[in-house]
């Protein structure tokens, strides 16, 4: 009986572990879009290991739709083998009240969008709440953020670049440069569907009608003993609407240059098949468990 139960036990948790897995990977693509990573940045002649946190909006956006994407930094310890890396630290004291201000490069890819990435270069400041010594970690860095309103479905790609830090050690003073950083490559990249939206607005603006229209008539009448008329009244209409729209109408914080990559999603149906071959494979097992009890059963009779 306790192997029975036993058996009974495994099967269960192998069926509830498949659905889960199944689960999961149904809603991969609509949960939070974030990326966090450690990228490295050439900074004055050194090299420093830093976490940037891509995040982006909790849902799939539509068309026409407002998105948010901010950008975040912290100093991270260097890596094994990293010797030439080094801790991101304050180079200069900053008292209570100091603002750091930071200004970074982020690039926005669409599917489509154009033919060049489009660089956005958003700024931000953060006023010290408790006094940072010399040496110590790096604080406090700002939050970035840009807006982002899409056009049409597809895949925005989203890339953290360069970043200046400055610091302005009280109202009036003159601004002085802790950090002028150039990134490493690879960068920290996020990627974000656009789901196709329940209704959308044509722009008449960008919109092409052609329309053709050919009428047709046809009579024959045959006079003798008998009159015979046949007439055809063929009428074909057709009607074409080409709609053209850009893929992302972007609002940024600053200026604009230019510079390229994309990135996209993942293919959702190889993660639906896994998920459910992982049930098939949880109930196959169930059954064959109860197939070999009642045949134990059976034995044991006899």
């Amino acid at each position: 009986m306790t192997t029975t139960t036993g058996r009974h036990r495994l099967a269960a948790r192998a069926a509830v572990a498949g659905a889960a897995v199944l689960f999961g990977l149904i809603a991969l693509p609509v949960l939070a879009a974030d990326t966090t990573a450690t990228v490295r940045y050439t900074c004055g002649g050194s090299t420093y290991p830093v976490t940037a946190v891509l995040d982006g909006p909790d849902t799939n956006p539509t068309p026409s739709a407002t998105i948010t994407v901010k950008w975040r930094m912290a100093p991270s310890s260097p890596a094994a083998g990293q010797a030439t890396d080094s801790y991101m630290t304050a180079s200069t004291p900053i008292a209570v009240g100091g603002v750091v201000v930071l200004e970074g490069d982020m690039t926005v890819t669409g599917v489509p969008i154009s033919a060049e990435a489009v660089v956005t270069t958003p700024a931000a400041s953060a006023t010290a709440q408790v006094a940072v010594a010399a040496e110590s970690a790096m604080s406090p860095i700002p939050e970035l953020a840009i807006t982002l309103t899409p056009t049409a479905a597809g895949t925005l790609g989203i890339a953290a670049g360069d970043f200046l830090l400055e610091l302005v050690p009280a109202a009036g003073q003159q601004a002085s440069t802790l950090y002028d950083c150039t990134l490493v490559a690879p960068a920290a990249t996020l990627a974000i569907t656009v789901a196709t939206s329940s209704s959308s607005t044509d722009d008449p603006d960008d919109t092409t009608t052609a329309t053709t229209t050919s009428t047709v008539f046809e009579t024959e009448t045959v006079m003798e003993t008998e009159t015979v008329t046949s007439t055809v009244d063929t009428t074909n209409t057709s009607t074409v609407s080409v709609t053209n729209t850009a893929q992302v109408g972007l609002t940024p914080v600053g200026g604009a240059q230019t510079g390229g990559g994309g990135t996209t999603g993942p293919d959702g149906r190889m993660i639906t098949l896994f998920g459910t071959i992982l049930i098939l494979a949880a109930a196959s097992g169930g059954l064959l468990l109860r197939h070999r009890q009642s045949r134990g059963s059976g034995v044991r009779g006899v």
